[in-house]
């Protein structure tokens, strides 16, 4: 099962602003995150992985346009 960052956090029981001082982050930049507007380093999302107790590979980071436009970048590089 797949989560998204909402899910993941909905399932751990805390809301927006308490996953955003967690974070150690603002709640309107927080939002940004989950609304795909924004994407966690590697660091970030680690923490994240950690408070909501969901494991790395399940919670979707990224989504949508991203995800199809990382995806062909790498079919790029790799004909390279």
């Amino acid at each position: 099962m797949q989560y998204t960052l909402d899910q993941a956090r909905i399932l751990a029981g805390l809301t927006q602003k308490e996953m955003a001082k967690k974070m150690k982050m603002s709640e309107k930049t927080y939002i940004q995150y989950e609304k795909y507007r924004r994407i966690f380093r590697m660091d970030q999302a680690y923490l994240f992985m950690k408070h909501v107790n969901v494991p790395f590979d399940t919670i979707i980071f990224f989504a949508g346009q991203l995800q199809n436009f990382c995806s062909s970048e790498l079919q790029l590089c790799s004909e390279l």
